[in-house]
Parts: structure tokens; sequence; C-alpha cells
């Protein structure tokens, strides 16, 4: 055990330094922030034979996150709200879409992600070391467009197997991380999720996450422990839409998660 109580000074030590200097004090919360994740990780290994055994493999995203989170909530100071919770299990099985902004992303879906909710990637992904074999174990979705496979033909596909696995699946529909220096705004949306929710006949749930700038900002080396706000909106039902107007409605789901995110965002604070 001395190794934890070497540990345990060095991070002292940084603590006493960050006083003086914000980027000691930014680099020592991203490594708080990667000890949670290797906890989170270690915890969710162990666990998935059992969650195996009962046939809720695609429940060892679900435990990562709160492992994560409540991790997270200890050494980093970020506590989530989320309002509107109830309506995640209401709507399962959906497909979530929710806004992306930095890495510190994955605190709030620690927080907000339900049980039996998988993530769709890539099918090279599932080769990756580490993460992609984590996926696999976790029952994610894995698509890949043949060269005269559509879009709409591929995930026609993986909606068959969403419906086989009566599972939800998460969705960051900007497609990459958003930054916008004039306050909480969102990227186009891509069509995926939407493609994905209309072929299995199941609802789309938005989440909004608050702007995080208050909380973090990685070209200012600016991070600090405080409160994050999501709001799960009402579920949108695809009954009766059509595959052509599937693009109208992705605009205007856009449309309302951008007033919600400008409503649930703090006013931001200057930062030097």
């Amino acid at each position: 055990m001395h190794w934890l109580a070497w540990l345990a000074i060095a991070d002292g030590c940084l603590a006493v330094c960050a006083h003086f200097s914000r980027k000691i004090g930014y680099y020592r919360r991203l490594l708080h922030f990667g000890v949670c994740a290797l906890f989170a990780s270690t915890v969710t290994l162990l666990a998935l034979p059992a969650l195996w055994a009962i046939g809720k493999r695609a429940s060892g995203n679900w435990l990562a996150g709160r492992a994560f989170y409540y991790s997270t909530l200890v050494m980093l100071g970020i506590s989530v709200e989320i309002e509107g919770e109830e309506l995640l299990d209401k709507a399962s099985p959906c497909v979530l879409v929710g806004n992306h902004q930095t890495m510190f992303d994955l605190i709030m879906l620690g927080r907000v992600f339900p049980k039996q909710t998988v993530i769709l990637a890539k099918r090279a992904v599932s080769h990756y070391p580490f993460v992609g074999w984590f996926m696999r174990l976790s029952d994610d979705i894995f698509i890949s467009r043949g060269n005269k496979q559509s879009s709409s033909d591929m995930f026609k596909k993986a909606s068959e197997e969403l419906k086989s696995k009566n599972v939800s699946v998460w969705f960051f529909p900007e497609g990459t991380r958003g930054r916008f220096d004039d306050g909480p705004d969102l990227l186009p949306f891509k069509a995926g999720a939407f493609l994905l929710a209309y072929h299995a006949k199941v609802p789309i749930v938005p989440v909004v996450a608050m702007d995080f700038h208050n909380l973090y900002n990685k070209r200012k080396f600016w991070s600090m422990p405080g409160t994050f706000k999501i709001k799960v909106m009402e579920p949108i039902s695809m009954e009766g839409v059509k595959e052509e107007d599937l693009k109208d409605l992705m605009n205007q789901t856009r449309d309302r998660m951008l007033v919600e995110l400008r409503k649930i965002s703090p006013p931001r604070i200057a930062i030097d």
C-alpha cells in the first residue's frame, strides 16, 4: 500500500500548486477524471459476467456510467440534476438524442444513461483494443455501410437488431463536439438517429445538457466543481411519420432542443 501513500502525497503537492497555477489545477482534475474512468471500467468488467448470466449485457454501459458518475461526484465535485428523468423509462425502448460538448459529457452520460441502453458505432470500432472489446461485451450495436447500401438501408438493418435486443440507443446527432464562443448553440443534426427510430418505430427522446462553459473550458485550462443540469424532453412518436418527413422532424427537434438548451444554461462567466 506504500504506492497509495506516495500517490496521495503527490496529489497533495499538486493541490497546493494548483492554488498558484490554474493550469496545474486543470491537469490535476484531468488526472482525477482518468482515475475515475479506470475505476468505472474495472468495476464494470468485474460485473459483466453476472450481467451476462442474468441476460442484462446491455446494462454494462449503465453500470459503467453510474460508477463513473459517483466517483467523479466525489473527486471532481460535479453533481447532475435531471428534470424529466421519469420519461426515460416511460419511452423505453427508444432512440435518445443529446447535445455533445466536451469529454466531460461522460459525467452527464454517467448520470442519465438508462438501463438496457446501448451505443451505436461503426463496425471498425469493435476491433479497437479495450474500447471495442468493452463495447462488444456490453452488447453495443455496430454498423457498416456496404458499397451499394443506402444510409436508410443501413439503419433499417440496425433497427432490426435494436428490436431483437429490446434496447434503447444513445445518439449524439451533431456527430462531433460543438464549441461556440458566443454562447450555447447546436451544430446541424445528422439523420442517423431519426432513420433508426423511423425503421424501428420507436420514439425519439431529446436529452438536453446545459452549456458546460462555466465548469469546463479546455482552451482556458478551466475546470471547476458545480451543478450540471439536464432536461429530458417529451418523447416524439414515430407513429404515422413517413420517411420523407424525417428531415423536417429532425430540424424541428434541433430547434426545440436549442430553445431548451438556452433556457437551462446559466449566463457565461468571464474566464481570463
